[in-house]
């Protein structure tokens, strides 16, 4: 769903706090830097999101979403207007409570304070007079589902749209689960889940909507789905000359007359689930390789590469037990090359470990022949004394 937040409208009435109880004033100052009094602030209530079914075909799912969204009112969550996220919030939320199955909100904003070139009083005073009375919630997050109320599939996976009707002629409508608060507007009316505009167009851009159903998404939505000309990019049908379209295809997508992620979405919805961005992404990488002979290729490459890499930790360590012995923890320096995986890495402390040995021990025959040791009792050279070019202990 990416970063920007997902906004749905709700029409509630919000209930000005008369006064401000010493509990609410414990709960605010949890948020503050300086504790505030009574007096320096205004504070008001509303039932900012519900399992209900809204405008737009979603409900909010209680046992996650409405949960998630009691847990962040009561962390602090920015009371924003209109959902602008790019100016300063003007008041931000204390608290929040579960009623049957609705999510009240507590929110305060400090009185007479100037923020984004308008004084703070004239907000306090358009909730009021019940100027102001609607709320929008902006929610997203990592986790976050459109389930299908009926084949229970994702957003991007079902055929149905919000608002279809079902086999029984029930109303299609979306649970969002997992849902997390990120911020809560004071709004003229607010806006749809942008998930479903990227549906909308993304079927659009393929080809995959009829005029009239266009039409019915525009108006629910608020939006253009085309270039404002009613231009589009309309496939063949399917038939003889299926080689064709595919060509066509892949002329569109080289043209940039329709996004990759149209056709994966697409043939997703008709059963490929070979077709899913993580299979995508793996063939894109493997490119020619992507065959049975090219993986087992690369599977048998790979258990080639491991064993050179256990054959070059393996002469590490024998290379540092000439230099240095057997007294060092031979596990933690074999567990220790392994986790660098660095071949490079690897071969250096090999041959770092060979020049120690070259240094400490000097190779080949030696003798010295004015050694008295050196000859033997009749005066004859004895034979010669060999120092092995690999080992000698450190007490000779």
């Amino acid at each position: 769903m990416g970063e920007e937040a997902e906004i749905l409208h709700f029409p509630v009435r919000v209930a000005p706090i008369a006064t401000s109880t010493d509990s609410d004033l414990e709960k605010i100052n949890r948020l503050t830097l300086e504790p505030l009094a009574s007096e320096d602030i205004f504070t008001f209530s509303g039932i900012c999101s519900n399992d209900n079914m809204d405008s737009y075909f979603t409900r909010m799912d209680p046992n996650t979403t409405l949960k998630n969204y009691v847990e962040d009112l009561r962390s602090g969550v920015a009371l924003q207007e209109g959902h602008n996220i790019w100016i300063n919030p003007y008041g931000r939320s204390y608290d929040g409570q579960m009623e049957a199955n609705s999510v009240r909100g507590f929110w305060y904003i400090v009185r007479n304070m100037m923020l984004n070139g308008n004084n703070t009083d004239d907000m306090i005073r358009a909730i009021q007079s019940g100027i102001v009375k609607d709320m929008s919630v902006g929610f997203g997050g990592d986790d976050i589902q459109y389930i299908c109320s009926v084949d229970g599939q994702d957003l991007y996976d079902t055929p149905y749209w919000p608002g279809d009707r079902g086999p029984d002629g029930e109303t299609v409508f979306f649970w969002i689960k997992n849902a997390r608060l990120r911020e809560v507007s004071t709004v003229y009316k607010g806006s749809c889940p942008g998930a479903y505009i990227d549906k909308a167009r993304a079927y659009a851009q393929q080809g995959e909507l009829d005029p009239k159903k266009m039409q019915q998404l525009e108006r629910r939505y608020n939006i253009r789905l085309d270039d404002g000309k009613r231009r589009f990019y309309m496939p063949k049908p399917k038939g003889e000359n299926s080689v064709g379209l595919l060509d066509e295809v892949r002329t569109a997508i080289r043209e940039n007359k329709i996004e990759k992620r149209a056709v994966y979405d697409v043939l997703a919805a008709e059963g490929e689930t070979f077709r899913q961005p993580d299979d995508i992404a793996i063939r894109n990488e493997l490119g020619e390789q992507a065959t049975v002979e090219g993986v087992r290729a690369l599977k048998k490459e790979a258990e080639q590469g491991r064993a050179y890499v256990a054959d070059l930790i393996d002469q590490a360590v024998q290379s540092r037990v000439r230099a240095q012995g057997d007294k060092f923890n031979a596990d933690a320096y074999k567990q220790m090359l392994a986790r660098s995986g660095d071949i490079g890495f690897i071969k250096d402390e090999i041959n770092s470990y060979q020049e120690m040995t070259k240094d400490r021990f000097t190779p080949g025959r030696q003798t010295n022949p004015d050694d008295p040791g050196a000859r033997g009792a009749d005066g004859g050279d004895t034979e010669d004394v060999v120092v092995s070019e690999y080992f000698k202990g450190d007490d000779e």
